[in-house]
């Protein structure tokens, strides 16, 4: 015994809540219920009556709310809760509502008008409106993935799990089960000749509303997949460094390079951002200064403050409680000005103190600075550094261990 195909959920953007989907939900359950559970001479004035001559407009709208039976009505609303959530997060509840009406009224009507001249019974259920948008999804989310609920049971082997598969590759199967399950039946009027007649429906509205332009598919439609041209990838604004291959990282060759763009130059850019943070500096607004660095660094790694603003950058921060990010100016300040750094040593052995938890350490820093070549302010922080440092080292404070 094999159940496979119980859709449970799915990963495609939805921009607009499911207001029409639940409200047709709803709307389905109450006529089931109205007909009588699905009883036979409850459910027939809601049929579409395919009698020879027969042609009624009202029919084409009612046989879409009735059903045949539980399974019928749940079979449908499981279906019609994944495709038609996909297809209203794309363009809302009132086009939602008018697209789904209309390719269950415009297959309806196909239907009942080809079986004028025979008489084939009588049509129930949301399916053919169902399988439009099937289609639709398939155009509008190709590479988007449902999820199916499966379990599996064959002697004592037992599985179940969640399977994800696009839409694209979820419609083909399920379409070309319709087909063959129509040939079989003889290529008459079937259930799945209803089914393929909605799909078909659904297919023609979803392709000229794209191409009308009344749905954003964000370049991740049918066409564009099979092109290989989607996504980001088909963006004109997307580019790449002139060194890279679009046609290795995108599989096309339908992308901008870097330089080609009428663009300001990287290393004008550079400099620009650089003359705002020495402003930022020179303003006292440190914090957002250091954060404008770190971006630019990641750009450009030779970008260099002055020794004054680097000093005032450092001194800054710590000010403001940001021991972490003054560290990495005091260190670049020891390194790149090593002649002239009683200043970066003074601070550095306060973070070794107070932020690393490192009196010994602090102490070693203090001991390469000449306290009388300091200023009175930085030689008292030093002084009291020292003094400090030397209590918790008497009262048996050991360095900690440093953080990497």
């Amino acid at each position: 015994m094999i159940l496979l195909g119980i859709p449970t959920g799915t990963d495609a953007p939805i921009y607009h809540p499911p207001i029409a989907t639940v409200g047709l939900i709803l709307a389905n359950v109450a006529c089931f219920v109205s007909q009588g559970f699905g009883e036979e001479t409850a459910l027939q004035p809601w049929a579409l009556d395919l009698a020879v001559g027969h042609i009624n407009p009202i029919e084409w709208l009612t046989t879409m709310f009735a059903h045949a039976g539980f399974g019928h009505l749940i079979g449908n609303m499981i279906f019609l809760w994944s495709f038609g959530l996909v297809v209203e997060g794309k363009i809302g509840w009132l086009r939602m509502l008018g697209l789904y009406l209309g390719i269950g009224i415009s297959q309806a009507a196909f239907i009942q008008l080809i079986f004028l001249p025979w008489d084939a019974g009588y049509v129930v259920g949301a399916s053919s409106a169902i399988m439009g948008l099937l289609a639709i999804t398939m155009i509008w989310a190709p590479k988007n993935e449902l999820g199916l609920a499966y379990f599996v049971w064959i002697f004592i082997i037992i599985r179940w799990g969640v399977l994800e598969i696009t839409y694209m590759w979820f419609a083909c199967f399920y379409l070309c089960f319709e087909f063959i399950m129509w040939i079989i039946a003889g290529a008459t009027l079937s259930t799945p000749a209803l089914h393929l007649s909605g799909a078909m429906f659904g297919a023609a509205a979803g392709v000229l509303m794209l191409k009308k332009g009344w749905v954003d598919c964000e370049n991740w439609d049918l066409f564009r997949v099979m092109s290989g041209n989607y996504g980001r990838f088909a963006d004109s604004s997307t580019t790449v460094g002139s060194h890279a291959d679009p046609a290795i990282m995108f599989g096309n060759k339908d992308v901008r390079v870097k330089e080609d763009l009428p663009d300001e130059s990287h290393k004008a850019k550079s400099s620009k951002l650089f003359d705002k943070i020495n402003t930022l500096i020179d303003r006292g607004d440190v914090i957002t200064a250091s954060e404008k660095m770190y971006d630019l660094r990641l750009k450009d790694s030779d970008s260099m403050l002055s020794e004054k603003r680097l000093r005032r950058l450092a001194t800054g921060l710590l000010k403001s409680n940001m021991p972490d990010d003054a560290e990495i100016y005091v260190e670049e300040f020891l390194e790149r000005f090593p002649d002239d750094c009683a200043w970066a040593r003074v601070r550095m052995a306060q973070l070794q103190l107070t932020h690393h938890h490192q009196p010994r350490a602090a102490l070693s820093s203090l001991k390469k600075v000449t306290l009388s070549a300091l200023g009175n302010d930085l030689e008292t922080l030093a002084k009291k550094i020292a003094l400090t440092a030397k209590k918790q080292i008497q009262s048996g404070v050991e360095d900690a261990e440093p953080e990497w």
